[in-house]
């Protein structure tokens, strides 16, 4: 005859063993979205160089590097004219560097500048470690970087049991509750 110990502690392996199948259930992708804002305060004059990091994972509701999946993103950049030299305007070009060579982008009119994520760089990047890191720069003359934002759309990975499991989870904690009523009534 078993003991008692070896009877409630095989009960309780045996609940734990089904409490963990629960758990395991097969993840749902569910589709998500995360933002990044960079606003340097005041505005940035541009030369020199402006490099800066967006972060993904630094916020509420972060993005989960290696857990979550981003399929796309966008770059929007916000720059403007100092007016500091209108003759010079027309000829005032700038380049924002990003991860990868197919990303970077140059422009003659320095305005809002949107970059739809194309680099096979840039999208390893996010998805490994969760940043995105952008040098904006001029090829001449001078102008303003007052911010930038990254969207990015992907997928969150979220638990949600079967019915299947549901019910040996059940099962599980009908035979602990079988089991401690019988060793209750053979103590009677």
């Amino acid at each position: 005859m078993k003991s008692y110990g070896y009877k409630l502690a095989s009960t309780l392996a045996t609940a734990v063993l089904l409490a963990g199948f629960s758990v395991t259930a097969n993840a749902t992708l569910i589709e998500w979205s995360w933002t990044d804002v960079v606003d340097p305060t005041p505005d940035v004059r541009i030369p020199p160089s402006y490099p800066y990091t967006h972060d993904l994972t630094d916020n509420e509701d972060s993005f989960r590097p290696l857990d979550d999946y981003i399929a796309e993103y966008s770059l929007y950049l916000h720059l403007y004219d100092d007016n500091n030299d209108s003759w010079f305007a027309a000829a005032e070009r700038v380049n924002i560097n990003t991860p990868g060579w197919s990303d970077d982008r140059w422009g003659f009119n320095v305005s809002n500048i949107f970059i739809d994520g194309a680099s096979i760089v840039g999208w390893l990047q996010l998805n490994l470690i969760g940043t995105y890191d952008v040098v904006v720069s001029s090829y001449s003359g001078d102008f303003m970087f007052a911010g930038s934002r990254l969207d990015a759309r992907g997928y969150r990975r979220a638990a949600v049991p079967e019915p299947g499991t549901l019910a040996l989870l059940a099962i599980g904690l009908i035979g602990m509750g079988v089991a401690l009523s019988r060793r209750r009534n053979q103590k009677k």
